[in-house]
């Protein structure tokens, strides 16, 4: 795949609506808070304000304290407020700490049968206990206008990385994460797995989707488009392909609108020959994000919170674009050019009754050199990657898996009634679908015989993948999520559905207990595909 190249005013010309004639680019200062910088005259080019920089919890003594309230804002949407202000902070920790977080939920009570009402969260790729006070999304829930308190150890060998935090109660999840129920968090001494990246400024970037109705039928969507196309399309079946690509993947999205650290369009200022660390979590509720930067290669250091180099043979690789499935996390390397480069999200394809991911500008990598310090107080960058003084690396994430003593195939299934795994639809009251035994590992099988993307996630653990539809993985990686392809036609003409082989890690014994595995596109999870599985 060759560099892609766009002309920057015209991504953000499309991308407001606005800006007619030609020009050049500039490194004009943005205004803090503001969209566009004044009003440009014809010809002008669009200079969004700077990327906002989110406020941070810092672990102190080796806690990181948290109040969180989850109620509805004032576009009734719901969202997390902090000290009082409407904002999901990130959470920066070192491994070995431990997260305090005492979660009010604000939220009102429904009474739209088959929805709960509770409210939770959920500390996404960490492998801590799945036992209350710990990352228990069976059990632990908040009623309206009730707390629940969560003490999250962080592993004294959690790899160093990006991780999130987000809403998770079954019915409800792709609404209130969709609407911004979700924030970051960071585990530092990357720079003792990477070392490029010592010194260097980072930026934590979250990407959502919002949709442009606050309503629960909004934030529900994809599986009501889901379930309008799917008896149209079963005469409409495509081959299996490595993109999952055969509907209209660049069709327009109408009903959501993308966002950067909560601003339609973002400056991010890199210096010209300055390289910085860009850590970015997809916290949209079902949307790709392929994120591409004009003219520039990507170096991907890590992945769903995990340094590539960790995994034994793995190493930092070089891209063009870097696919970010919906809960995914993906942090690299940019060299600042010296001229302004666009940063956008490319098509995605995600199978012919799968939801629209077009191509969208998100912002633009610009010379922040002579940005007045005043006007960017709140969102100029001075965090710089530390070094920690010492790491303690992971008996298991720094080894190659052994052989698995388990297989099992998980069975991925829609039909217009609802979404399902192994032909079941979750039950809160079911029993788990899998017991497995901590200090194993074993190998599943994910098959998806629909005709639109899943997104593979399992809660507490991470996973390599073997293969995918028979193709063997060559460069092994540690991930939490993973696109599992559409369904095709055989050369006989019969159904094939898609396989992807992982080996699943259950050897820390951290994470005993009961947990989730599902979709991470909320709204499948919503509607049935998620299932139980008991570590013993």
């Amino acid at each position: 795949m060759r560099l892609f190249r766009v002309c920057l005013s015209t991504v953000l010309t499309v991308a407001l609506g606005s800006c007619s004639g030609g020009g050049g680019t500039t490194n004009l200062p943005p205004t803090a808070g503001s969209a566009v910088v004044g009003a440009p005259a014809p010809g002008a080019p669009i200079v969004p304000a700077a990327l906002n920089v989110i406020p941070e919890v810092v672990s102190i003594g080796g806690n990181a304290n948290v109040v969180l309230q989850a109620k509805f804002n004032a576009q009734s949407r719901p969202a997390f407020f902090w000290n009082g202000q409407e904002i999901a902070p990130t959470i920066r920790v070192r491994p070995g700490d431990t997260i305090n977080l005492n979660f009010v939920n604000g939220l009102p009570q429904f009474c739209v049968v088959g929805v709960e009402t509770d409210a939770n969260v959920h500390f996404h790729g960490l492998h801590s206990s799945p036992l209350p006070p710990g990352d228990n999304v069976v059990t632990t829930k908040a009623v309206p206008g009730g707390s629940t308190g969560y003490v999250i150890h962080i592993n004294p060998d959690q790899p160093p990385g990006l991780y999130w935090y987000h809403a998770h109660v079954h019915g409800l999840s792709a609404w209130e994460v969709g609407n911004g129920l979700s924030g970051a968090i960071v585990v530092e001494g990357i720079a003792n797995y990477v070392p490029q990246t010592a010194g260097l400024r980072e930026r934590v970037i979250v990407l959502r989707d919002p949709p442009v109705s606050s309503s629960l039928a909004a934030g529900e969507q994809s599986v009501l488009r889901r379930t309008a196309s799917v008896a149209l399309a079963a005469g409409t079946r495509k081959p299996l392909d490595g993109d999952s690509t055969g509907g209209n993947a660049c069709h327009p999205e109408t009903d959501m609108t993308p966002t950067i650290n909560g601003a339609r369009l973002a400056s991010i200022g890199i210096k010209p020959g300055e390289t910085e660390l860009i850590r970015v979590v997809n916290a949209a509720s079902h949307r790709h994000f392929d994120l591409a930067v004009d003219g520039h290669q990507l170096t991907l250091v890590a992945q769903d919170g995990v340094p590539l180099s960790l995994y034994p043979g793995g190493r930092a690789t070089t891209v063009n674009d870097i696919l970010i499935a919906p809960a995914g996390r993906a942090e690299f390397l940019i060299t600042g050019g010296r001229t302004p480069a666009a940063l956008i999200s490319k098509c995605f394809g995600s199978g012919p009754i799968g939801n629209d991911d077009p191509q969208v500008a998100l912002g633009v990598f610009t010379d922040d050199t002579h940005w007045p310090a005043a006007s960017t107080a709140k969102t100029q960058s001075v965090r710089r990657v530390a070094t920690l003084a010492s790491v303690r690396r992971s008996p298991f994430f720094s080894t190659r898996m052994p052989a698995p003593v388990q297989k099992r195939i998980v069975h991925f299934q829609e039909d217009d009634n609802g979404l399902y795994i192994n032909g079941l639809a979750y039950s809160a009251a079911a029993p788990s679908m899998f017991t497995a035994k901590a200090g194993t590992v074993e190998e599943w099988t994910i098959e998806n015989d629909t005709q639109e993307v899943h997104v593979f996630h399992i809660h507490q653990v991470h996973f390599i993948v073997e293969s995918v539809n028979g193709v063997p993985n060559n460069a092994p990686r540690w991930l939490d999520n993973i696109d599992v392809a559409s369904e095709g036609i055989g050369v006989a003409g019969q159904i094939v559905p898609s396989q992807t082989k992982v080996l699943i890690d259950f050897r820390d014994p951290v994470i005993r207990g009961t947990f989730v595995f599902h979709c991470h596109i909320l709204d499948h999870e919503d509607h049935g595909m998620m299932a139980k599985i008991t570590v013993l």
